[in-house]
């Protein structure tokens, strides 16, 4: 078994947040009856005595029409105020072995495992400064994360495509490879290798030959 099989096998986050002025800058007080947010970076700095790990309401803006969609912010890892937009645990019970469209859509449980959504994530990084960890539970139990101060998925149109930044973590640069790759599903096949990298390791992702990470994959027996 390799390194980064061990590094990826049990309990997976994959976390995103805002980055830009945004939180400094707030244009509305909220109440107890008021907590649509626009990101939970923003949530952080309203409720600051009372923001706890949880599902909250996010407004999003596509295209000039705002909508709602529930996400799970997580008020603890690095000071708080990320989007949690994946967690796959080494005993989950939910399948990432999906077509293309539930990866567009998002799939799972936002309180136990799940996928957002390649759709919202797009919209969420086609504006302001965003940056992108993964919190990683090793095989001995203890923690590891890598982390990106740039991160951008493109539309559809582009399959997805990853754009990462500078990177800073306490393992190596993993993510970095994948940095151009479209996404890649078992009925959408983007990878650069002669199979389909997707249907082999039952996941989605942006595949190259085939990854350096897959924080997606259910691993062989």
């Amino acid at each position: 078994m390799s390194i980064i099989t061990q590094l990826v096998i049990l309990t997976l986050l994959l976390l995103l947040v805002n980055a830009d002025q945004y939180c400094d800058n707030l244009l509305k007080r909220y109440t107890d009856d008021c907590v649509t947010i626009k990101n939970c970076c923003e949530l952080r700095r309203v409720l600051p005595n009372r923001a706890t790990s949880g599902v909250y309401k996010m407004k999003t803006n596509a295209v000039g029409t705002y909508t709602t969609t529930d996400v799970y912010c997580d008020m603890i890892t690095d000071g708080g105020g990320w989007i949690v937009i994946q967690r796959n645990r080494n005993n989950s019970r939910l399948s990432f072995n999906r077509f293309w469209k539930s990866y567009e859509d998002g799939f799972g449980d936002l309180n136990d495992d799940f996928w957002a959504g390649l759709k919202l994530v797009h919209i969420l990084t086609q504006t302001g400064q965003w940056e992108l960890r993964m919190d990683i539970q090793k095989a001995d139990n203890t923690w590891t994360y890598l982390h990106y101060n740039h991160f951008i998925i493109g539309s559809a149109s582009q399959e997805y495509r990853l754009t990462v930044g500078e990177f800073t973590g306490k393992t190596y640069n993993y993510f970095s490879h994948h940095n151009g790759l479209k996404f890649s599903t078992t009925n959408n096949d983007n990878d650069h290798s002669p199979g389909n990298c997707a249907s082999y390791h039952r996941s989605g992702w942006w595949y190259h030959f085939c990854h350096h990470i897959n924080l997606n994959e259910v691993p062989l027996t």
